[in-house]
């Protein structure tokens, strides 16, 4: 007789940690694009970098917001 692996309590945890690692990323990618933007077209102040961040941001919470369960 074989025992069925215990795997209650190991998606849920899965689940977040990968919110949090989608979260970083995409905040990290438009950083990034911002940065590198901002670089292209020389300007003075960072802009870009702060106007895609807070983008990245904005979008990031939303699909992390998405994807949590509404209970």
């Amino acid at each position: 007789m074989k025992r069925a692996p215990k795997t209650e309590g190991v998606n849920p945890f899965m689940k977040y940690t990968g919110l949090g690692m989608q979260l970083g990323l995409t905040i990290a990618i438009f950083a990034w694009l911002g940065h590198y933007l901002d670089g292209k077209f020389a300007t003075s102040q960072p802009l870009w970098t702060a106007g895609l961040s807070l983008f990245g941001v904005l979008g990031g919470l939303y699909s992390v917001f998405k994807q949590l369960p509404k209970n």
